[in-house]
């Protein structure tokens, strides 16, 4: 009987605490809520490792658990029906891809991903797909050999595992698909087109210029870029800002894009090269600069939605950018690669390249007042 009412007794002032603790958390919420939001951020906030040899540089790659979990992607029904997961710029490479894998579209691993992904390609899943691949290399006989450089909290992992594509659960599918399609073989034997992307790339694409150039007039600061492609990825891109590494306390940000144009640069001339060189570098940059717009745009969070009572007035998109906030923030990045624009190129270029980013934002992404919003 005393053991019995000193367990209730315990367990009585474990619930008292958990009451008062809950409690108190939801009054300093009503008071604080910005406080709370950014402590909990700040406690939460997935963080990276980032190597001696990615500081103070921009990384362009095509890792390769990045590109194996592409090309299963790839095989599955959700990306072969939406234009914007894979790429139209890599007609040749995506033939090698059918012919060399094709046949593989009912393995496991494809099947699994199209059951993540039918319902929620653009939410959680793509890109906990891409991000997670980055914790892991392939051996050469094309088992996963794991090299954690991004931590996310336990808690947050068992919370959302069931919403997420959680790579030690799936190991196995992952490297039996590897292993009988010889991915190792295929990845090998496209080493010198995979530099061609990344030096092409960087031949239009002045990344160094646009980090210099966002850091000479926003307070936030990296000490590294990552830039992550497959030859295979749409228009789907996204960035991960702030990832701190907790020994060092640098900052590095990842971009996921697309790859270069396929057209040929050699056929180009100056003004024709510019042109085309603001597109591949306005999609990068539109990525760089939520690193940069977001944490500012964060600090006026009531005027913004003050501003904009209804975002569906300034957007007209089906999918995504669901608030007044990510909707400002798509705004504002792009009109900042404007005033980029005007600073870096050919002043006789520049009215094409701001009509371009334009049309582009009010007719086929349907931010319907980017053109007024621009010019002001």
């Amino acid at each position: 009987m005393q053991v019995e009412m000193k367990v209730k007794k315990g367990l009585t002032y474990f619930l008292l605490i958990i009451t008062l603790l809950l409690v108190t958390c939801f009054i300093t919420y009503l008071i604080a809520p910005d406080w709370v939001e950014d402590t909990a951020v700040d406690v939460l906030y997935p963080t990276v490792t980032i190597e001696d040899e990615y500081i103070n540089t921009v990384s362009l790659e095509i890792p390769k658990v990045y590109e194996l979990m592409y090309i299963a992607c790839s095989l599955t029904e959700t990306f072969k029906q939406d234009k914007n997961l894979i790429s139209k710029r890599t007609p040749s490479y995506y033939a090698d891809v059918q012919n060399h894998f094709g046949n593989y579209n009912q393995h496991p691993l494809v099947i699994l991903l199209e059951d993540k992904l039918k319902d929620n390609a653009y939410s959680q899943i793509q890109p906990a797909i891409r991000l997670f691949a980055l914790n892991y290399d392939l051996a050469k006989d094309n088992s996963l050999k794991e090299n954690e450089i991004f931590h996310v909290n336990p808690v947050l992992i068992k919370l959302f595992k069931s919403k997420k594509f959680y790579y030690p659960d799936y190991k196995e599918q992952i490297e039996d698909f590897a292993k009988k399609t010889n991915f190792h073989r295929f990845y090998t034997d496209h080493n010198q087109y995979y530099k061609h992307l990344k030096s092409k790339y960087l031949q239009l694409c002045k990344v160094e210029r646009m980090w210099n150039w966002m850091e000479d007039r926003f307070p936030e600061k990296y000490d590294s870029y990552r830039i992550i492609f497959s030859p295979l990825t749409g228009g789907f891109h996204n960035t991960l800002p702030g990832l701190k590494d907790p020994v060092s306390n640098l900052k590095q940000t990842w971009m996921f894009v697309s790859p270069p144009s396929k057209t040929n640069l050699d056929t180009l001339s100056r003004e024709e090269l510019e042109v085309l060189s603001s597109k591949v570098e306005r999609e990068v940059f539109t990525e760089i600069d939520h690193n940069y717009v977001n944490p500012v745009s964060d600090k006026y969070r009531d005027e913004i939605e003050k501003a904009i009572p209804d975002y569906r007035q300034w957007n007209r998109q089906k999918k995504g950018y669901s608030s007044s906030m990510s909707t400002f923030n798509e705004y504002m990045t792009w009109a900042i690669f404007s005033l980029y624009a005007l600073e870096n190129y050919q002043a006789e270029q520049t009215e094409e390249i701001l009509s371009v980013q334009e049309t582009f934002m009010v007719e086929r992404r349907k931010f319907i007042r980017f053109k007024a919003f621009n010019r002001e």
